[in-house]
């Protein structure tokens, strides 16, 4: 399992990339940077978006994903297949009527036409286990003051977590320990510590906080865990504090990592 990380923090500012995953080169979670990062022939690659809340640094490149396949669906309709986007119905309802709404942007399910838009919808329920080629991905429900949830990812017999953005939460961990061969972990960890109130309202992590969630991994110690979401302005503070913490394989991600997750 290929994970590019093509934007891994929780604020967008110059050189800095909003949350955005590219699987195995075909597969989104979620999309808030990937025209920024990839190239068309790239672009063209993806056939699914696994969208874990509808957070504006997490859906905006849906837009510009959709406006690019577009432009080469008119060239050239052999090479510009469709995009799924899964997620909760929840948040699907909410990309129709507040974002792909005619208004705010074009309504690209319907785009050149309904039945061959260059966008489609695909719900799915908590912890069903969905399946693009060999890659299982299952959504696990966290907290957050919208609908989210974040991801298992298994594929050849190699699981890893992302958890979305997410306070403290239980659900994910408990699926995460039943994981026979989990390799990684990805998890939020947004505000310094001196935020923690911030982000108990805004349900995300600080270090402290990040490091109290782990605690509810059995793996801690022996596994890979990578951070992402950090808010680009107080970097270096939450670099200091995270290094404070002093959990065995964790570290930061940057917007350069390409994670390789194997049996």
């Amino acid at each position: 399992m290929k994970i590019r990380v093509l934007g891994c923090y929780g604020g967008q500012l110059l050189g800095f990339h909003l949350t955005s995953f590219l699987i195995n080169d075909t597969v989104l979670l979620d999309a808030g940077s990937p025209t920024e990062v990839l190239t068309l022939e790239e672009q063209s690659k993806i056939e699914h978006i696994f969208l874990s809340h509808t957070h504006l640094d997490h859906i905006k490149d849906i837009a510009f994903l959709a406006d690019n396949r577009a432009l080469k669906r008119f060239a050239d309709s052999s090479k510009a297949g469709r995009i799924t986007i899964h997620s909760l119905q929840d948040n699907l309802d909410t990309l129709s009527k507040h974002f792909l709404n005619n208004i705010v942007w074009p309504d690209f399910t319907k785009i050149p036409t309904k039945e061959k838009g260059i966008l489609r919808m695909e719900s799915f329920e908590a912890e069903q286990v969905l399946t693009v080629g060999d890659l299982e991905i299952t959504p696990i429900k966290v907290e957050h003051p919208v609908p989210c949830t974040g991801f298992l990812l298994n594929q050849d017999g190699a699981q890893a977590i992302f958890t979305a953005d997410t306070g403290h939460t239980d659900r994910i961990w408990e699926i995460a320990n039943q994981q026979p061969n989990l390799k990684a972990v990805i998890i939020d960890c947004s505000f310094p510590n001196n935020y923690e109130k911030l982000a108990n309202m805004s349900g995300h992590l600080t270090p402290k906080g990040m490091a109290q969630e782990l605690k509810k991994l059995d793996k801690l110690g022996s596994i890979s865990i990578y951070l992402y979401h950090m808010k680009p302005e107080v970097l270096t503070e939450m670099a200091s504090e995270v290094e404070a913490e002093d959990i065995p394989h964790l570290r930061m991600l940057t917007q350069v990592d390409e994670l390789v997750i194997k049996a």
